[in-house]
């Protein structure tokens, strides 16, 4: 039988399929937990409790769609009875009857299967609102699995009369209309009335309404237009033209409702039982301001030729599809300090990000905006556009007028969510680090801080002072600052190793942190224009007259390593089995630069380690350190447990932990044969593993948490070192229990070299 009304497959399959698989890959767990906010009163669902409630509207309301089948089952008897009897019939009705109770059978049941085989919890279970199990995503299974909660069955009941729209469509589209949104309102109050109750969130009522639709689209099909299945498809893969107008609303609609998902999500993350209303309402006016925002720009872009229309358009989508993926998978915020970061990743750290999933959601979300711009059809005078680019700009401003107290206090109280609204802040902050900052790693002459250094103590003999800079290494997962596991136990029974637990680090990424901390500038007076333009550290002390040599282990010194001898460590093949060596390299090194050293003249090596470099932790430990299991080997984090990650992060650590003791037992070495030896290990930021969403580095400094800005340091001095160069001790220990930044390493190394400088600053030698 053939259809009256042409089929719209990318309407009826490709966009619903589309919302459900990302609904349930990355539910919108914060407007789920703020809109319940709204239901739940401090220990209990008051709506829960009332029974006129619950069977006025809960069991009641079933009563619709049931009577709705009974009729149609009755009607199906009284038309096979008629055959029986030879009476006249319709085979055409008795189809549509056959399809319409099929459809609504096979909707609830499907609703009712899977709610016991995806795990999810309802609301009144999740420690949210005082039940004792976290907020969880659908898992599959074959088997039932605790939790029954998703999808929602009471909203199923009320959804699977979309089976009502089919069953009229070709016979009366007004009649099949009216049934499209009395099943689609109907199946949201059935929903609604069960989140009223706490049974379950917006987001698995919005999820059944997507199954149940392509349930009854897909039987619509099977029944009634099996022969055009493949035409369909043929048509589904030719582009469509659209006009300006469509792809400028389309597009917007897609910024607006999936682009800016990350600012959706930290801006409900702070809703409690008291305020979900006005935060609910400030992000409903949020994305208004943000859907005539994005039109207008639109329109306005509209207004050049159609290639660099297509051009602005497509790359802007680019740019948001990649900042929704680093915001779902890593919580990455797309700051001007992570422009930096990025800019600063080599080929190598780069590819070390990817993973299937990272391609395939950039994708997921990126392609359908792009698809819209591959016929445009250019039907409207210039002034249409200019006027409707002035129109969405006006609408704008009113929505910021009447939402202007709820804006202001979310910018003000944090910061960052003005870099969550894509694709504008990516382009704002790449722009911005373009634009105005200076590259450290250019070859520039840089202002010398001091003309004349000089040494206070020339030793008589040899000595060598090792300063390690360390990566991704945080104060949390270091087992001498408390942590139970043992990740660091080399280190850990060195009884002669001063440790420095909590140092607060300049950054939260490399780019960041490196520099200021070999710079006399630090945290305190915190200016990045300022700490790129003056020689570091490292420069300092080779004009003072010491002997300096950079080993790099990554991807740059970012720029303070210029101006001294710099190398990388000499491939080995078991160390260097990828290409990327293991850190301890670096004692092979250090035996080589030993015989090296030359009476009379101070040497100092900078070390830069690979450390525990994301999110390959993996790869950053050999077999022989793999300790803890299992690791999560995949670069997609949050396809990985909470435990594989710890697992795959400690071991790395755990190598940081052998290739400082390798280095150590060098220097130990060097020390019995008359060696003034020492060594002094900072990392240069820390690292979030999925607490609170965060996985990685690079957050705003506002705004970071103590996982990326507290880190682990290490002291070790020979006694002749201590003799050599007058070094109070006992003054180190006592300092190691106070307050220690980053900034403290510039002028320490200085104290422990004993090198006279007007950059010096005794308040920050903790050797003072």
């Amino acid at each position: 039988m053939s259809t009256a009304v042409p089929f719209r497959y990318r309407r009826w399959f490709l966009l619903p399929l589309w919302a459900l698989v990302f609904l349930t890959l990355f539910a919108p767990h914060a407007l789920d937990i703020a809109v319940s906010h709204l239901f739940f009163a401090g220990d209990h669902w008051p709506w829960h409790r009332v029974e006129w409630f619950s069977l006025l509207f809960h069991k009641a309301a079933k009563a619709v769609p049931i009577a709705v089948a009974l009729v149609t089952l009755g009607a199906l008897v009284r038309d096979a009875l008629r055959r029986r009897k030879g009476l006249p019939f319709d085979p055409a009705l008795r189809t549509r009857l056959l399809y319409l109770f099929t459809a609504m059978l096979a909707a609830v049941l499907l609703v009712w299967r899977l709610k016991g085989v995806t795990g999810v919890v309802c609301p009144w279970d999740v420690n949210i609102f005082g039940g004792d199990t976290p907020v969880r995503d659908p898992s599959f299974s074959f088997f039932r699995q605790a939790g029954n909660c998703w999808p929602a069955g009471h909203a199923g009941s009320g959804f699977c009369l979309f089976a009502l729209y089919f069953f009229w469509r070709d016979i009366s589209p007004r009649r099949a209309a009216a049934a499209f949104w009395f099943a689609l309102l109907f199946g949201f109050f059935c929903g609604w009335i069960r989140l009223m109750q706490g049974a379950h969130f917006l987001s698995h009522v919005i999820a059944t309404g997507l199954i149940d639709w392509l349930v009854c689209a897909a039987l619509y099909v099977l029944f009634f237009a099996r022969s055009t299945i493949v035409k369909a498809l043929a048509r589904i893969a030719k582009p469509v033209s659209h006009s300006n107008h469509a792809v400028v609303w389309m597009t917007a609609l897609w910024w607006t409702l999936v682009f800016d998902i990350g600012y959706y999500r930290q801006i409900l993350t702070g809703a409690t039982a008291e305020n979900a209303a006005s935060i609910l309402t400030t992000t409903g006016m949020s994305a208004l301001l943000f859907f005539f925002v994005s039109a207008s720009l639109l329109y306005a872009l509209s207004l050049f030729p159609k290639i660099v229309f297509r051009t602005a358009t497509l790359l802007l989508n680019l740019l948001g599809g990649l900042s929704l993926t680093a915001a779902l998978l890593y919580g990455v915020i797309m700051t001007p300090d992570m422009i930096r970061n990025f800019l600063a990743t080599d080929t190598h750290e780069a590819l070390g990000y990817f993973s299937l999933r990272t391609v395939l959601l950039y994708l997921f979300v990126t392609l359908p905006p792009v698809l819209l711009l591959v016929k445009i059809e250019r039907r409207d005078r210039l002034w249409v556009p200019a006027l409707c680019s002035v129109a969405a700009l006006l609408i704008s401003a009113g929505t910021v007028f009447l939402g202007m107290q709820g804006f202001s206090s979310a910018m003000r109280n944090d910061k960052s969510l003005r870099y969550q609204i894509a694709p504008v802040n990516i382009v704002y902050s790449t722009a911005t680090t373009l634009l105005t900052d200076k590259n450290p790693d250019a070859e520039i002459r840089r202002i010398v801080v001091d003309e004349r250094p000089t040494l206070e103590v020339v030793p008589d003999g040899k000595s060598l002072l090792v300063v390690v800079i360390g990566e991704t290494t945080r104060t949390a997962n270091w087992q001498p600052a408390g942590y139970t596991r043992e990740t660091a136990p080399r280190l850990t029974a060195d009884k002669e190793v001063l440790h420095f637990p909590r140092v607060l680090a300049c950054g939260t990424s490399t780019d960041v942190s490196l520099p200021c901390m070999l710079s006399r500038v630090g945290r305190r007076d915190y200016d990045r224009d300022r700490i790129v333009s003056e020689e570091s550290l490292p420069a300092l002390l080779q004009r003072a007259g010491i002997s300096v040599l950079w080993i790099e282990n990554q991807s740059g010194c970012k720029g303070t390593c210029t101006g001294v001898p710099t190398t990388k460590p000499e491939p080995d093949e078991k160390l260097c089995p990828s290409g990327v060596c293991f850190d301890e390299i670096f004692a092979k090194e250090i035996r080589r630069e030993v015989g090296n050293l030359e009476a009379r003249r101070p040497a100092v090596v900078f070390l830069h380690m690979m450390g525990s470099h994301g999110p390959a932790y993996w790869s950053r430990s050999p077999e022989s350190d793999k300790v803890f299991r299992p690791e999560c080997q995949d670069a997609d984090l949050g396809s990985c447990t909470k435990e594989e990650i710890a697992a795959a992060y400690d071991n790395s650590v755990r190598h940081t932990d052998r290739a400082l003791a390798e280095v150590l037992a060098e220097l130990h070495k060097a020390a019995d044969t008359g060696v003034a030896t020492g060594l002094v290990y900072v990392s240069d930021h820390g690292e979030s593993l999925g607490e609170n969403g965060l996985f990685l580095h690079g957050a705003p400094y506002w705004m970071a948490p103590a996982e990326q800005i507290e880190v682990p340091g290490v002291l070790w001095l020979s006694d002749n070192y201590r003799r050599t160069f007058g070094i109070d001790y006992e003054r180190l220990v006592q300092k190691a229990k106070g307050d220690v930044r980053h900034d403290h390493l510039y002028h320490t190394v200085l104290g422990l070299l004993k090198v006279r400088s007007a950059a010096y600053d005794r308040t920050w030698d903790l050797s003072n």
